[in-house]
């Protein structure tokens, strides 16, 4: 990323931020110098393509993907930190299990990702960018193909779906999905309304 390159895309999210809200994403192709080193520099870009496809197709409206080299930065200014998050994980998941085709080769691609909000993580844009980064360089050490929340980050008591729901229901929920065209966090999403509006809340 250069400098100019830097400055608009922080112009960009300081505006977001102030006019209603800012939720960061940063997200980055496991060992990339690997893919390089290996199917040449056609086959890396073949990989920064799939990823990016992924992630504009797959996430809501609303959210917007910048890359830079092999880092991509997902935005919005209309989700919270941790929608975010279960957004940014089903794309990974995406990601993991679907290899790339190219040249006759099956290219196995994994990302991995931090999250942070303006005002939870941070109180200007500079800084959630830097600890977002700081997030990612963690998610990396602790083993890759994961999402984590930036360092500081006041995040909600959160536990990952497959920690509290059955495997009938995650199974079922999955083709609901397919069947749907909906993502599984939009479903979740549909489903607590409907909770809350059958209570009255």
């Amino acid at each position: 990323m250069s400098k100019n390159e830097f400055d608009e895309f922080s112009k960009e999210l300081i505006a977001m931020a102030q006019s209603g809200g800012l939720t960061l994403g940063d997200v980055d192709i496991d060992q990339f110098e690997s893919i390089n080193t290996r199917y040449g520099r056609a086959g890396g870009d073949r990989v920064l393509a799939h990823v990016e496809q992924l992630l504009k197709s797959c996430l809501p409206e609303g959210f917007f993907v910048r890359r830079f080299g092999d880092e991509f930065y997902v935005y919005s200014s209309n989700c919270s930190l941790e929608a975010m998050f279960m957004e940014l994980e089903e794309v990974r998941a995406k990601i993991a299990a679907h290899k790339v085709p190219y040249d006759g080769h099956e290219i196995e691609v994994q990302v991995s990702g931090s999250v942070g909000e303006f005002g939870r993580t941070a109180d200007n844009v500079v800084k959630l960018l830097n600890l977002c980064s700081e997030g990612l360089m963690l998610a990396k050490k602790q083993g890759r193909n994961r999402m984590v929340f930036a360092p500081g980050s006041r995040e909600q008591k959160m536990v990952l779906k497959s920690s509290y729901y059955l495997s009938s229901q995650l199974e079922g929920l999955s083709k609901l999905s397919a069947k749907t065209q909906k993502s599984e966090s939009a479903l979740l999403r549909e489903a607590i309304d409907d909770l809350l509006r059958k209570y009255g809340l």
